[in-house]
């Protein structure tokens, strides 16, 4: 028998036992694979992780952005209230019980100039009380006072002044402008406007936080982290690097583990009527370990931050058998772009494995090992050592 024979009989005996191998297995007769795409071999240059790289990176950092509003000191300092639909107002007028509507002379205080150690002021003679339509009036507490709200139309109704735009302004207006009107009535009117009830503006915030829900906007400012706080806090799970804030349609990225972490002021935000606030999980906020390390697997980045040392660490390391450590890629912009970023680093170089501490990943990097040349020479061995011993086998039977 010769060696034809003995290679077609191999081959036929394989082709048969392909047929026959246990396993998924599936039919391909029925299916038409469509032309195959042509596409130039683009080339990507790779930018080596070493000090000249560090040194490039810090000089080409540029100060961060806020991308909204930014809270500072002036920007609190300036801050004001505007009164919208739906806002409760307290008034009082003071030494004229029949402006607020009270039954009792406990209801309106005295003048602050007036004598005290009385218990209160005795009501004007022949003045019955004045109703106010659609007015809840509070009694019974010194600083007790005509609550109204504010109508659909933007106007309150108010005693001796009659209807009064009040949208768009702050209580101080208000207070000017009632003061203003009923000057022509009432001899130098003392008034106190306040807002006892925010109802007109508020935003929302949801994601993964412990209890998400609406908030009101007050006269006091509200940041993006009062915001987060009033929402119970975040969850473990919660990606606060990339925290979101949609304002006119349009969604902002806020950092708020930098200011957690660093007290950035620029990402605490003051947010405004409308907005929404999302707070994602982490489940885009991750990294990929692949090539040859003990364990290719993702993972979570802890505030947004993971170095390639710990990302290789979480991987169990390289791969001692057939890892090359002189080829770990980072290979960047997977959810930005189809032109990757490269990055190569020499594990073997003795200033790498402190390198590699400070060179911080960004979500979606793939951090790649090479496989070295001897372990892919005795993969291929592997491939073939069975074909090569039944080829051996088959010829020794035949003699």
């Amino acid at each position: 028998m010769n060696i034809k024979t003995i290679a077609a009989g191999v081959a036929a005996l394989s082709l048969s036992a392909c047929q026959l191998a246990p396993g998924p297995y599936l039919d391909t007769d029925r299916l038409q694979p469509s032309a195959p795409p042509q596409q130039t071999a683009e080339k990507f240059p790779v930018h080596t992780i070493d000090v000249g790289y560090f040194q490039q990176v810090r000089a080409a950092a540029v100060p961060p952005v806020c991308p909204l509003s930014c809270l500072t000191s002036s920007s609190r300092r300036q801050y004001k209230y505007d009164i919208g639909i739906g806002d409760q107002l307290t008034i009082i007028v003071w030494d004229h019980p029949e402006l607020t509507g009270a039954t009792s002379s406990s209801a309106v205080p005295p003048l602050p100039t007036a004598p005290t150690g009385s218990a209160g002021v005795a009501p004007t003679q022949g003045q019955n009380p004045v109703p106010v339509i659609g007015a809840t009036v509070s009694q019974g507490g010194p600083e007790s006072g005509l609550t109204v709200r504010v109508a659909n139309d933007g106007t309150i109704f108010f005693p001796r002044v009659g209807r009064v735009k009040v949208t768009g302004k702050t209580a101080a207006q208000v207070q000017e402008t009632l003061t203003k009107a009923l000057s022509k009535t009432i001899r130098e009117p003392q008034l106190d406007v306040r807002v006892s009830g925010f109802n007109s503006q508020s935003v929302q915030v949801t994601g993964n936080l412990r209890a998400p829900a609406s908030e009101a906007i007050t006269d006091a400012p509200l940041s993006v982290l009062d915001a987060i706080n009033r929402a119970g806090g975040a969850l473990t799970d919660a990606d606060l690097q990339n925290v979101g804030v949609t304002r006119d349609g349009k969604r902002y990225t806020v950092d708020v583990a930098s200011l957690l972490e660093t007290g950035d002021p620029q990402q605490n935000v003051l947010l405004q009527d409308g907005d929404i606030i999302d707070v994602p999980d982490r489940s885009n906020s991750r990294v990929f370990v692949l090539g040859e390390v003990t364990r290719p697997t993702s993972l979570p980045m802890n505030r947004g931050r993971l170095t390639l040392a710990d990302a290789l660490t979480g991987a169990g390391s390289l791969d001692v058998r057939t890892g090359d450590p002189r080829f770990v890629y980072v290979i960047r912009g997977a959810d930005k772009t189809l032109t990757p970023d490269v990055y190569q680093l020499n594990m073997t170089q003795v200033d790498a494995l402190m390198l590699m501490t400070k060179f911080e990943l960004q979500p979606k990097d793939v951090v790649y090992v090479q496989v070295s040349n001897a372990a892919r020479f005795n993969r291929a061995l592997e491939q073939i050592t069975p074909t090569l011993q039944t080829l051996f086998y088959t010829w020794q039977l035949s003699k």
